[in-house]
């Protein structure tokens, strides 16, 4: 499924300031469904604040930022162009998993369709550590955060509980933006 290029430019401008569409961008081609939710992931770490390992020692240097996907990954190159971008002064690290090992390790957690079923045992391994997970199969309904494409439009909700257990903090500009918050 494509996407229209407006719906890039209304969710970047929660942070870049964006001017509004011209006539021009109007008539952009669709974007690709999993370009469009690559820069959600992106765009959700960026209003996103994660506890820090150690806040109890000053000066404490931030480590960089982890986005994984688990299961089989449909992103393709619209995640690998995210590696090593700077997120709020973090580096941004793409990792693909296949075995619940290591996300504990994930700062987000894309679970594709084929690991939604496995949601209860990918939240027993999350346990508290502060993982976002984000999904967009109705079968992780647990997740904080479900995207669904509605008609031609990519739309979120957000489970504020799950988000407040896991110790996260996301930005009010991302509740505004969510088609609900649960």
């Amino acid at each position: 499924m494509k996407m229209p290029g407006l719906l890039i430019a209304g969710l970047l401008s929660l942070g870049g300031g964006l001017p509004a569409p011209s006539q021009a961008q109007a008539t952009a081609p669709p974007v690709p469904e999993y370009v469009m939710k690559a820069t959600y992931l992106y765009n959700f770490m960026v209003f996103t604040e994660w506890p820090n390992p150690d806040s109890s020692a000053p000066n404490t240097p931030r480590e960089g930022l982890n986005l994984c996907v688990f299961g089989q990954d449909n992103f393709g190159s619209a995640l690998s162009n995210l590696e090593g971008k700077n997120v709020n002064g973090r580096r941004l690290s793409v990792q693909r998993l296949n075995h619940l090992p290591g996300i504990k390790k994930c700062h987000l957690l894309f679970v594709t369709e084929r690991e939604a079923p496995n949601m209860q045992s990918i939240q027993s391994s999350i346990g508290d550590a502060p993982v976002l997970t984000v999904t967009d199969s109705p079968l992780a309904s647990t997740a904080a955060i479900m995207l669904t494409v509605d008609g031609n439009r990519l739309v979120f909700d957000v489970n504020v509980q799950r988000v407040k257990k896991q110790g996260i903090n996301l930005s009010s500009k991302v509740l505004q933006l969510a088609r609900s918050t649960n």
